[in-house]
């Protein structure tokens, strides 16, 4: 082994190495394809095993067992988006309680997304049957919101792919969903503004899937998504002074 390719193989180490460490990566599930292995088993297949472009998804695929669904609900998880926190699994009616000073809690009767008009970020509010005037005045503020217009909110989920990956990312998420749009800052998250930064959560169930006549529609083929790109790992996270001058 020469010098030119130990620097090869301990710069795949080091990418590796990187994705394991990455606290952004979402955890994986029994229901839910590995997006941190995905990652990882694609470094290898690029840096150690030099699949051929236009071979190189489909041999990650096989590696990790994943077919043709698997494979694009997997990039749809990985949409740069803005999601809200996840909520508390008791999550109950948000009205306060002068007295308690506290929110009511009670089991809801109906819920909606309230949005901040100043960035567009929102969370869903709950409300029960007690409170049903509160909840008919906070809908109607929100519709007042929508029909004023509201900003896109910065994205916080997703845009992994490409902090690893040098492929064409956009044009992937955008075969995986056709009604996504590329978010201003960019579809790399870590070239997100850092009060927008990517963290851990739950995977969100797929909710792009359409039934046609009882039959579920996967999408585009395996064989559609784009992995043409340079044949080295060359993707690298900024530095403070890239992010100073970004």
């Amino acid at each position: 082994m020469n010098g030119e390719e130990l620097r090869y193989m301990l710069k795949v180490r080091e990418d590796i190495s990187r994705a394991m460490r990455d606290t952004r990566f979402p955890p994986g599930n029994h229901r839910h394809a590995d997006l941190r292995m995905f990652v990882v088993t694609a470094i290898w297949v690029l840096g150690v095993e030099r699949a051929p472009r236009g071979e190189r998804i489909k041999r990650v695929c096989e590696v990790m067992g994943l077919d043709n669904r698997q494979f694009w609900e997997l990039i749809r998880s990985d949409l740069p988006r803005y999601e809200p926190d996840p909520e508390p699994y008791d999550a109950g009616c948000v009205v306060e309680l002068p007295r308690a000073k506290r929110p009511c809690g009670r089991s809801l009767m109906v819920g909606f997304r309230v949005t901040n008009p100043v960035d567009g970020t929102w969370q869903m509010a709950r409300f029960c049957s007690r409170h049903r005037q509160e909840a008919d005045a906070a809908n109607e503020a929100e519709k007042r919101r929508r029909d004023a217009g509201l900003p896109v909110p910065l994205p916080n989920r997703g845009g992994l792919l490409p902090c690893y990956l040098p492929w064409d990312w956009a044009k992937n998420y955008a075969k995986a969903d056709s009604s996504w749009e590329p978010p201003t800052v960019g579809i790399r998250a870590d070239d997100w503004p850092t009060l927008a930064k990517v963290e851990a959560a739950n995977p969100t169930p797929p909710k792009l899937r359409v039934m046609l006549g009882g039959r579920e529609i996967d999408g585009p083929a395996l064989a559609d998504a784009d992995d043409d790109g340079p044949d080295l790992h060359i993707v690298k996270p900024p530095t403070e002074e890239t992010r100073n001058h970004g």
